[in-house]
This record gives C-alpha cells, sequence and structure tokens, in this order.
C-alpha cells in the first residue's frame, strides 16, 4: 500500500467506528486527537487515526519524510512523551507547528511501547487547560496504556487485514526511515544512576553491575513471580534463577529474599529495571 491507499481504504473508510471507538476518551478526559502507529522489525507499516482532515493533509503536503516517529523500530524505547520533545527543528517548526493550526489542538503526548517483534506509538492530543491529558500523562500514564490496549482489542479485525496487506515504511519514508539517532523518552539509564549515586542511593553503584538476566528476574520478583515461574517466562531452570537470586544478593549485599523483594522495588520505582 502506498500512502493514497491507507489514507482511502483504512482511515477514511473506518473513520466513523475509529471515531466511536475514541470516543470514552474524548469525552472523559477532552482527548480530541488520536493515532495509532505499529512499525515491525520487518519495517511493515500500519497506521489509523481518528482525524483524516488531518491525516489527509500529512500526506499530500509529505509531512511524513522528516516524522521522527517514522523510523526503524531498534532507535526507540518506550516510555511516554510530549510528542513535540523529538525530531529536528525543521520537523518542530513545521509539522507540529501544522497540526496545531489544522486541529486546533496544542498539547500533544505519545506512548511509546516496544517488545520483541515491533514498536507501537499511541498519540493522544488536546487543548491546554481543557482537556485531562497533563495529569494522565504526568499522574495516571497507565490509563493512557489502557486505552492503547482497548483501541487494539475493538479494531482487531481492520489492523490485521491491514497488517496484512502493509507496506514497508522505508519505501513509504525513504532513507529516513534508517537515521540512527535514538529516542529516549525516559533519561537514560546510566544518567538516572549516575544521578542517584549522587543523592548516596548505595545500590545505584551496585545495580550497574547486574547483567540483563539478573535484572529481569529482579523485575519479576517484584510482579510476585517465583523462582519456578521465572525460571518458565525465561526458558531457564529453576536451579539457574536461584544461582542468578544468590549472584544479585551478593552484589546488592543483601542476604533475605525480603530485602531483595525491597530493593527491587525501590529499582522499579526509579524505572531502572527493564
Amino acid at each position: 500500500m502506498n500512502w493514497h491507499e491507507i489514507l482511502r481504504d483504512y482511515i477514511f473508510k473506518h473513520s466513523d467506528l475509529i471515531r466511536k471507538t475514541t470516543r470514552p476518551i474524548r469525552e472523559r478526559f477532552g482527548v480530541e486527537y488520536f493515532t495509532y502507529h505499529r512499525i515491525d522489525y520487518a519495517g511493515k507499516y500500519t497506521v489509523l487515526v481518528d482525524r483524516p482532515d488531518w491525516a489527509e493533509h500529512y500526506v499530500t503536503q509529505e509531512l511524513y519524510l522528516n516524522d521522527p516517529y517514522l523510523r526503524h523500530p531498534d532507535v526507540f524505547h518506550s516510555g511516554v512523551c510530549l510528542m513535540e520533545n523529538h525530531g529536528s527543528e525543521e520537523y518542530r517548526e513545521k509539522i507540529i507547528k501544522e497540526a496545531k493550526e489544522i486541529t486546533g489542538l496544542n498539547l500533544c503526548t505519545m506512548v511509546i511501547q516496544k517488545d520483541e517483534d515491533s514498536v507501537e506509538f499511541f498519540g493522544f492530543a488536546g487543548k491546554k487547560g481543557a482537556c485531562g491529558l497533563e495529569k494522565l500523562y504526568l499522574n495516571q500514564p497507565d490509563l493512557l496504556k489502557s486505552f492503547g490496549a482497548y483501541f487494539k482489542q475493538q479494531l482487531d479485525p481492520i489492523l490485521f487485514h491491514m497488517g496484512k496487506e502493509a507496506g514497508l515504511l522505508k519505501d513509504l519514508k525513504g532513507e529516513h526511515f534508517f537515521f540512527n539517532e535514538p529516542l529516549h523518552p525516559e533519561i537514560p539509564n546510566d544518567e538516572c544512576l549516575a544521578f542517584l549515586e549522587d543523592l548516596g542511593v548505595k545500590e545505584a553503584k551496585a545495580f550497574s553491575r547486574l547483567s540483563l538476566r539478573e535484572k529481569q528476574c529482579l523485575k519479576l520478583l517484584t510482579e510476585g513471580k517465583s523462582a519456578k515461574e521465572t525460571a518458565a517466562i525465561l526458558h531457564l531452570s529453576p536451579r539457574t534463577i536461584e544461582t542468578y537470586f544468590e549472584n544479585i544478593k551478593k552484589k546488592l549485599a543483601c542476604w533475605s529474599k525480603q530485602e531483595l523483594f525491597s530493593i527491587a522495588k525501590d529499582l522499579t520505582k526509579y524505572h531502572l529495571l527493564p
């Protein structure tokens, strides 16, 4: 599919259903624009939005060429950010400015969720002072994530069909698809750790010595998973998991499971666990 086929066969064709699906977040929180994008590691691209007027302008003016959110999944990290916080000066001056002029909206938030198969974007926009978006992304971002999951569930047949016909984003966008500047919605872990060390958080320095597997084990511990359940999730033996936990205790200088759980909860609070 090319951009005009995406507009015609999906965004315009299903506009009433898309608009109906976004009603809860519009009526409850004053969010007047929602957009969903998915890019898999093969480069296949699917997109649905509830403002066909903006989508048409975006395509006809070829604004996608400099869109920092339309790139290879490798450059993204999960998190929540203001949409205008990323991209070139040209992007911020042109796309963001035109979006505000056409839609009348001046507050745009992006929820980025990355997994082993793809990266997904859930965009929300409203008017400052007239919508609940600021409170949502600052205090209750899980509500935004819940709406994203609801949107996907309600429109699953359309998204599934669109995925089968999806074109490659590198063909739709060009070489900018491969622009490899990373996009971090959150402060990178090394900067967080350095900051916590400055504050005297003793576990911060030790945390940097943990392996990825050890961090995964800690994360699952905070979710209440037993060693056996953790082993099943990570496709390892329970004995291997127990060995990981013994190594973690030594590195973090704690000797009981309860103390380890407490430290793990603190690390989660600082958004350091994967």
